[in-house]
């Protein structure tokens, strides 16, 4: 089946929990995308416009207009070090799946098909690669992120090598890059 890549006045209405006129209002004061359709002008708001205007009001997007695009899975030690990726990945605009537990890991790599994967433990990263080679994945930005230049020995092909904190604006680049991309 075909995605849907319009929206009417009131199916935005709906996501948005407000009256089908204020949206209409909004899309008069240039605050959201439309195109009207010939004969009686209906509004009709493109899938894509919708996301970012929800993206640009700090609002929800709802599940079925998100098309993970924009998610990182990352596995880590709940640390100071975690803590502080999350704050970047989040600063970078993309939603943020964590976990500690490697086969939760693979799970949520295949549930939720991201973007990007990030690990803290370089020993991880065949583990990984058996994962994405079982999944239906196209091409993920795949980080090892370490404290020390000790990570860089282990990398495997195709793997972004990240020293934290020196590589954090390294780190904020790549996924600012991979969301034009």
């Amino acid at each position: 089946m075909r995605e849907k890549q319009a929206l009417t006045t009131g199916e935005v209405a709906k996501y948005c929990g407000v009256n089908f006129r204020t949206v209409i209002r909004w899309i008069e004061r240039g605050h959201l995308d439309a195109y009207k359709l010939p004969g009686r002008g209906d509004n009709r708001i493109p899938v894509e416009s919708f996301v970012d205007f929800l993206n640009n009001n700090n609002m929800p997007i709802p599940e079925e207009l998100d098309t993970g695009g924009h998610k990182l899975v990352l596995l880590a030690d709940v640390d100071e070090i975690s803590t502080e990726i999350a704050a970047c990945v989040r600063r970078a605009g993309w939603d943020l799946l964590v976990t500690q537990d490697p086969v939760y890991f693979g799970y949520l790599i295949s549930q939720n098909q991201p973007a990007a994967i990030a690990v803290t433990q370089p020993e991880y990263q065949a583990s990984v690669r058996r994962i994405l080679k079982d999944c239906d994945t196209r091409d993920i930005l795949c980080v090892s992120i370490t404290t020390d230049q000790e990570g860089r020995q282990g990398l495997h092909e195709g793997w972004v090598h990240l020293r934290w904190p020196q590589d954090q604006q390294q780190f904020i680049l790549q996924l600012t890059s991979n969301i034009a991309a």
